[in-house]
């Protein structure tokens, strides 16, 4: 009779001491409701995700600056040099979410994903590459394309200020 009313009350005390990560538990798994104005560490990273967007497109465009020197060969003893700049134009946050730790010493935190969209410029065609180099690329091209980025949050949903990494689907 004894070890029945020991093994309630121990039955009792732990699932009394386990209340709330039993509770955060069941909220973070979707089976129970989150308590009004409750934000998760990915709604979080998506709220910083504009402002991380604007800092990396600028970083982004800064980078492709100088552009390439290409040449345009019109036929076997013509041509010209021109130069070529990719142009980073808007960004649009896609996700973000809990961070695989994929070793023992590297610190949880969480992934956002942003996708850029850029467009090629070109400068006005040039003998020289001396000449090319020097040229403004204002002329559009109408190639566009779009790349994603992969960014690292600290688990307190932080930017850590590092390069996003290329990120293929």
């Amino acid at each position: 009779m004894m070890r029945r009313y020991v093994g309630i009350w121990a039955l009792a005390l732990a699932a009394a001491g386990c209340g709330s990560t039993g509770q955060k538990v069941l909220q973070d798994f979707g089976i129970k409701d989150r308590p009004e104005g409750y934000v998760s560490g990915a709604d979080k990273v998506m709220e910083n995700l504009p402002e991380v967007a604007k800092a990396e497109m600028d970083r982004l465009n800064t980078g492709q600056r100088q552009g390439e020197i290409l040449y345009d060969k019109q036929d076997a003893l013509n041509g010209a040099y021109y130069k070529r700049t990719k142009v980073y134009e808007t960004s649009r946050p896609l996700d973000a979410q809990v961070a695989n730790q994929t070793r023992r010493d590297e610190e949880t935190g969480f992934v956002g994903y942003i996708e850029y969209s850029y467009q090629f410029y070109e400068s006005a065609r040039k003998q020289t590459k001396a000449d090319a180099a020097a040229q403004t690329s204002d002329i559009p091209t109408g190639v566009r394309g779009r790349e994603t980025y992969r960014y690292r949050f600290n688990s307190g949903a932080a930017w850590n200020g590092g390069k996003g990494e290329p990120f293929k689907e």
